[in-house]
Parts: structure tokens; sequence; C-alpha cells
């Protein structure tokens, strides 16, 4: 009919130059949809909608812009192998290693999800989280680069060879390999102090991301033993692979925690990665304070296994 003649030419009109309008008048209106079997009033409106869609789907299918293959392309590069390296005769962590962090209470390694970024203008960071994935992938391995103090911090110790030490300032580098945000190619661990903005969503503790940020000081951690009676005799000790370490961050002193909250996300169920000093009751501290007469308050405890992890490395070869 003349109005239906009509209708196709406006949706064709329509859809060439803006964007495609998938209802008709009457399904806007309120009205049902036409089938096949009835040949009344805009049933042919409907024949070229439902052919204009097909199409749109096989050029989509075609460029590679379907939501699928944009799934695909992220779960391809997020899990893409990566070779852990190999350990040294002295068994110690180097500047640069490839190496997974691994938390000993939960069983996970820590990982991030680079395309799940902070929607907020400004913020140029995603997700961190601790993956029971066992296998190295680009998402969950990382690297340590040096921290180089201001010249005004001159109690800050440093040290001029390659090996990660105990007492001493890092950063902790997400692998190239997973992306970046921003043009930005390094993603490095940030922690942010609890405020109105800033809170893990299950425990409500400091916040971590990644975050293109190298030059803040929220980027920086403090490598540590976790016993606190031993921290000052281990100060310049060489971090070994497979050893107990405590990473504090050194703006909110607070240490790094997987507390053991799970969610679900599109790699599965994972946990929520923060920044908090998970100490017991601490009776043991008190006892002993007790017997050599040392007030409580001097005194601290140390932190859980949810704060304490082991630096991975890969195969000897």
């Amino acid at each position: 009919c003349m109005t239906s003649t009509r209708a196709v030419a406006r949706r064709t009109s329509l859809h060439a130059g803006s964007a495609m309008q998938y209802f008709t008048p009457q399904e806007m209106a309120g009205g049902v949809r036409y089938g096949s079997g009835c040949k009344v009033g805009n049933w042919n409106e409907n024949a070229v909608v439902d052919e204009i869609r097909s199409m749109e789907y096989v050029a989509k299918k075609n460029a590679g812009t379907l939501r699928v293959d944009a799934y695909n392309r992220r779960m391809a590069t997020a899990m893409a192998p990566v070779t852990l390296t190999p350990p040294r005769a002295d068994g110690g962590v180097n500047f640069g290693d490839v190496v997974m962090l691994a938390n000993i209470n939960a069983g996970a390694a820590l990982a991030v999800d680079v395309q799940d970024a902070d929607p907020r203008s400004g913020e140029a960071s995603c997700a961190v989280s601790a993956s029971t994935h066992p296998a190295p992938v680009a998402r969950n391995t990382f690297s340590f680069e040096k921290y180089t103090p201001r010249a005004s911090a001159f109690l800050t110790q440093t040290w001029d060879d390659e090996s990660v030490r105990y007492g001493q300032k890092v950063r902790v580098v997400l692998n190239a390999s997973a992306g970046g945000l921003g043009g930005e190619s390094k993603l490095y661990l940030r922690s942010f102090a609890v405020s109105t903005t800033r809170a893990a969503k299950l425990s409500r503790k400091c916040e971590v991301a990644a975050s293109t940020g190298a030059a803040s000081y929220e980027c920086v951690f403090e490598v540590l033993t976790p016993d606190p009676a031993k921290r000052l005799v281990s100060e310049g000790v060489p971090l070994m692979a497979g050893a107990p370490v405590v990473l504090k961050h050194c703006q909110t002193n607070q240490c790094l925690a997987v507390p053991g909250f799970s969610f679900p996300n599109d790699f599965g169920h994972e946990f929520e990665v923060c920044g908090h000093t998970f100490v017991s009751a601490g009776n043991a501290y008190v006892m002993r304070g007790l017997a050599t007469g040392k007030p409580t308050s001097m005194t601290t405890k140390a932190p859980g296994d949810v704060n304490t992890f082991v630096v991975v490395l890969g195969e000897a070869r």
C-alpha cells in the first residue's frame, strides 16, 4: 500500500542519515509487532527493518566490531602466556625480573583488569584483584622498579646494585604486554587513603588500583619481612624468591592485603585486594612484654597471613 511504501522510504532515509531506529511507529506507540502471516498495515516496514538489521550484523562481523570480537581480543591480551624470569644461582630477586606476587592466605596471585577502568573523569586507573589462575599470564605478572627518593629525603636507604632488598622502597609495575591506559604503557600498583570517594568496594579499606601516575608517592611500597622483630636486622638483606614478604604502602602506612572477599568478574571469581594491616589480638606480644617489662605501646604486632606474599620466579633452565 502507499502508506507502507512511504514508511519504508522514511525509514531508509533515517537509516542513511543517522543511527538506525529498530522500532516502527506502531511499536513505539505500544502496538504489537506484525507477523509474516498478517500482511496488513506496516508488515513490509517490519520486513525491511529485519533485513537492515541482518545487513548491519554481517557488516560488523566482517569488520570484527561485534562485542564478542572485542571480548575475545581482550581475553587474548590479558591471558597471553608469559615466561617468568628463571631463578639465579643465589636465589635472589632483581629489579626488572618478571615475577608473580602470590598471597599465602588466599592462594591467589595479584592480577590487573586493564579494561575495568575507573569511569570518573581524570582517573587513569583500573581494577586490581587476586586471581587463582595458576599459570603466569600478562595480567598477573609484575616487576619491581627502583624508587629514587628526593634529595631532601636523606634518611631513605638506597642501594646501587640491582638486587631487591628488605627495607627498600620500590614500585610494582604490571607486565607491559597486558596493555596500558591513556597512552601510557606502564601501570603501577597504587593505593589511596580511605575517603568518601576512595575505598575498597567490599572491605571498605584502602583502595588498591593500577595507575599511570608513576611520579606519585601513592605508587611506592616498602619491602619488609613479616616479623617486626627482625626488620631492623634484615634491612639490606637481598629478597629471596619464595621468601615471605610484606609490601607496606609508604603513604598510608598500610600493608597490601587479600582479606578473602570474593566477587565475580569476566575472569571468574577473584579476591579483592586492599590496603590494610590485619593483626591478631596479639596476646603473645602482650605476654612477652609483661615478661620483659616492655609496654604494649612499644610492641609492634606482626601482620597476618592476609598481608604476607611470596615472590614467584620461573623454573630453572
